[in-house]
């Protein structure tokens, strides 16, 4: 599996050399009070995790509601790098394509991370990202995936520039959290903080957004066409299980244990307004 990244390494390099002008230029974050800073989420979804088909959908939901949208400035999906089964990866695609279009996102920041072009212009958007990174200028990544796409990108960031990183992860020795080094000699959420970036972990989110009867999302169909639609991310998924989006509720609210109630009633009240663009 060294192999594997070697070339994903040689890949990113190759892709910086050839486009580095092109690369989108790190967004403004918002001022203090207006939001939480500039986003990125990683996510699988292409290899194991059938319930990332719902929490990638739920998360970018979550965020919207949230007026967030300009906020996300990377988003690495189908980041199992190491194989994808293919029904998988169109699911997983699927959904976080579908939430980002209706709820707004600009979806030229999404990257797909099974593609090696979308895995090298991922990774140095998102190294752009965090070398933008200073006091007053913190960059948050919630990880739901394997930890090797963000450890690739902070590895050819500034030192400095880590510090200024948030690293929010859920649970202790989850699966996420060790399974590219465990299982594909790639790298575990301890080597993400070893390289200088924030640790953030919040207690499993399994307890309170896990799996669950569809009944209980039922109220989604009430929400509104975007809001039914995601119900319908969760029936793909059959789980009922939105548990990864724990952590974009807690980058939103602070709210370290979300439950479904307060979930519930987050999603129920009216969406935040985007704010206006800058004249």
């Amino acid at each position: 599996m060294r192999d594997v990244i070697t070339w994903c390494a040689a890949a990113l390099a190759a892709f910086v050399a050839v486009s580095a002008p092109t690369v989108t230029a790190p967004a403004t974050p918002t001022a203090p009070g207006e939001g939480v800073g500039r986003i990125a989420l990683s996510a699988d979804g292409n290899q194991h995790d059938e319930d990332d088909w719902a929490s990638s959908a739920m998360s970018l939901a979550i965020l919207a509601r949230a007026g967030l949208q300009d906020d996300v400035v990377n988003y690495i999906y189908d980041n199992h790098i190491w194989d994808s089964d293919p029904n998988h990866r169109k699911n997983m695609t699927e959904s976080v394509m579908g939430a980002g279009e209706r709820f707004g996102f600009d979806t030229a920041r999404f990257h797909d991370g099974a593609d090696p072009a979308g895995l090298a212009a991922g990774v140095a958007s998102l190294t752009a990202e965090i070398n933008a990174s200073g006091p007053g200028n913190e960059l948050t990544i919630v990880l739901a995936g394997p930890m090797e796409t963000t450890w690739m990108a902070l590895d050819a960031a500034t030192p400095q520039a880590r510090t200024h990183v948030r690293c929010v992860s859920h649970g202790d020795g989850s699966f996420n959290q060790t399974h590219g080094k465990t299982d594909h000699d790639g790298h575990s959420y301890d080597d993400v903080i070893e390289l200088g970036c924030q640790r953030v972990q919040i207690p499993d989110q399994n307890g309170e957004l896990g799996p669950t009867d569809l009944s209980d999302w039922d109220y989604l169909k009430e929400l509104g066409p975007d809001m039914e639609w995601l119900y319908s991310r969760l029936e793909v998924a059959e789980k009922g299980d939105v548990s990864d989006a724990g952590m974009a509720y807690f980058v939103v609210t602070g709210e370290k244990q979300a439950s479904r109630s307060e979930l519930r009633e987050f999603l129920s009240t009216p969406p935040v307004p985007p704010a206006p663009a800058a004249v």
